[in-house]
Order: C-alpha cells, then structure tokens, then sequence
C-alpha cells in the first residue's frame, strides 16, 4: 500500500518560495509511489486556540471551523510536511495558530493517555520547510522549536529539513542552490517504506 504525504502550505502568499520548497517535495514522493494530499492553510478558517481546555475531557477541540477537515489528515497521513516561512523572526501566523489548534493531540497523549497513532502502524515521517528574508544565524531557531513540538505530539520523527535564508522576493528559490535537489531526496525519504513499530530492523533518517 502506497504511502501517503500530507503536505502543509503555511505561507500567506500562493505559490511563494516556501511552497515550491512544498512541491519539489511532495512531486517527488508522489514520483517515488506515495499518495500526496496538499493543503493550503490560507484558504481555510482557522482561528487561535482560545484555551478552554474543552479538548482534556475527550481530545476533541470544540471550535467548528476548518481546523475539523484538517485533523483527521494530521492523524492519518504516514508522512507530515510543513512548509511556513519565517516573518519577524518566527513562524509565519497561519502555520503557527494550526500548531496551536493541535493541543487535542497534546490531550490525547498526556491526559487522557492514548496514542495518537494507532499501534502497528509504521512510524511517521516530518520534514520542515522554509525560507527566511533575512540570513541571521538565529533566523529558524524558534520555528524549529515549534515544528520539534508539532512533530513530537503528532508522533512522526522529523527526518530532515530544508531551511533557505536570504530568500525573501517571490521566486527568489528557484536560484537557490541545491533547494531543488535536497527537496527532491526529502520527498523519495518520505515515500519509503519504513519499518512498523515494534518490529526489529533498521529505519531510514
């Protein structure tokens, strides 16, 4: 059975230079076999995490918005790429409230003491994408440490990440060099078979 990708567009601008980062990748996953899902976060209603603390009595978030299509992709899909470019220093707005709006996961797991992927299941696979306008050596930090958390509740281990500083200007990527190719392997990675859970053998990363 085909592997499936679910690629996250978490730019505000369509089709911008984290987005192609996107499709480089999910183009080579859907050529190595798997099945890819792409959504893009700016045509969807999702609004922040109010804090009710609704999702600890049965790992269900309350609000009714678009957030309720993407759920069940975010607990589904074999493989999670997240593609949200840096503004100010962290991550871009539309990425950053769908991180937020995964705390059902986080009550899954440490309230209510349930997995959020089935047992038996293969272990999950994440990649991060992004660029960044400026090349400050700190530029990614506090977005890495969000997508860390955002895989870790999601149970997928992050395999790798392609992080273009000094690519702001729309199209500006497409002369960046190596982006295309480093994309390309991270999509074949993601379309690989891994090993199921519990099992004995070596695993890709």
């Amino acid at each position: 059975m085909a592997r499936t990708v679910l690629g996250i567009a978490g730019s505000p601008r369509r089709q911008g230079n984290t987005e192609t980062l996107l499709d480089w990748v999910l183009e080579a996953a859907q050529e190595s076999g798997a099945e890819v899902v792409k959504i893009r976060l700016r045509q969807l209603n999702i609004r922040g995490c109010v804090a009710c603390e609704g999702c600890l009595d049965d790992g269900a978030c309350v609000q009714r918005d678009d957030m309720q299509e993407l759920y069940p992709h975010l607990r589904e899909a074999d493989s999670i790429v997240l593609a949200a470019p840096i503004f100010s220093m962290g991550m871009a707005a539309q990425a950053k409230a769908m991180v937020d709006r995964c705390q059902p996961f986080w009550a899954i797991k440490y309230v209510l003491r349930q997995r959020v992927v089935p047992e038996g299941r293969p272990e999950r696979r994440g990649v991060y994408l992004a660029a960044a306008g400026t090349t400050f050596d700190d530029v990614f930090d506090g977005a890495r440490q969000v997508v860390d958390y955002f895989f870790h509740v999601l149970e997928a281990k992050k395999i790798g990440e392609l992080l273009c500083p000094g690519v702001d200007a729309k199209g500006e990527i497409l002369e960046y060099e190596g982006a295309r190719e480093v994309a390309a392997d991270l999509g074949r990675r993601l379309a690989d078979e891994f090993p199921v859970e519990g099992k004995t053998g070596g695993s890709a990363g």
